[in-house]
């Protein structure tokens, strides 16, 4: 006869919140991807650059000044054909977009380009901007994975693998406050979402082995 516990009706809820959860995580880190940890060799079409200026850049900007700039993208983003897009940048862009002003920076030939290389993957830029997603997205997706299922789980170092995931997120919170914009801090981003990925991984791993397998071992 075998010794096997048979499911509890509680586990399998549990598991697919844990699961929504992943899910829920795997496109804001995919959002995050595309937006900040993975620029082009050259810009492409939907050039992140390019969607701000024909989006909530366009009420400062004529069509001629971004049809600059879609020359200077086309041509690969080099250093000729920069002045009229420098020019551009300085006289609509500059005065908000400086350290210590908006997200992003745009200061220097790199930062344009850094620009330039990213990909836009939707239209929905404005409902869901990169802030929310490290400042909110991100912190409520743990939140409800250790609150909800992990501190309700048996596992003996759930309260370390917490404080894990707590500092996960407030290191990815950090540099993206502190590196927004600036390109040369891009491993330090890649760092902070790795370290994301990790600690997720974690939680989810210990959650469902207390679900599934340590009862079956009784």
């Amino acid at each position: 006869m075998s010794s096997l516990v048979p499911p509890s009706p509680k586990r399998l809820p549990a598991t697919l919140a844990l699961m929504a959860l992943l899910v829920l995580f795997s496109l804001m880190m995919l959002l995050v991807a595309l937006r900040e940890l993975l620029p082009a060799a050259q810009p492409p079409p939907n050039s992140r650059l390019l969607a701000v200026l024909d989006g909530v850049m366009a009420v400062n900007t004529s069509p001629s000044e971004r049809e600059r700039v879609r020359v200077w993208l086309s041509a690969g983003a080099t250093q000729d054909g920069l002045p009229p897009v420098e020019a551009l940048v300085a006289n609509n862009c500059a005065s908000c977009h400086a350290p210590g002003g908006e997200y992003p920076f745009v200061i220097s030939m790199k930062d344009l380009r850094h620009l330039a290389r990213l990909a836009e993957p939707s239209g929905a830029t404005e409902l869901l901007p990169t802030r929310l997603l490290h400042l909110i997205a991100f912190p409520l997706v743990f939140l409800l994975g250790c609150g909800g299922l992990l501190l309700r789980t048996r596992r003996p170092g759930r309260r370390f693998l917490s404080a894990a995931c707590a500092l996960a997120v407030f290191f990815n919170a950090a540099q993206w406050w502190l590196g927004q914009g600036r390109p040369e801090l891009l491993w330090l981003a890649r760092a902070a979402a790795g370290g994301l990925v990790l600690a997720l991984a974690a939680l989810a791993g210990a959650v469902l082995w207390d679900l599934w397998a340590e009862p079956r071992q009784r």
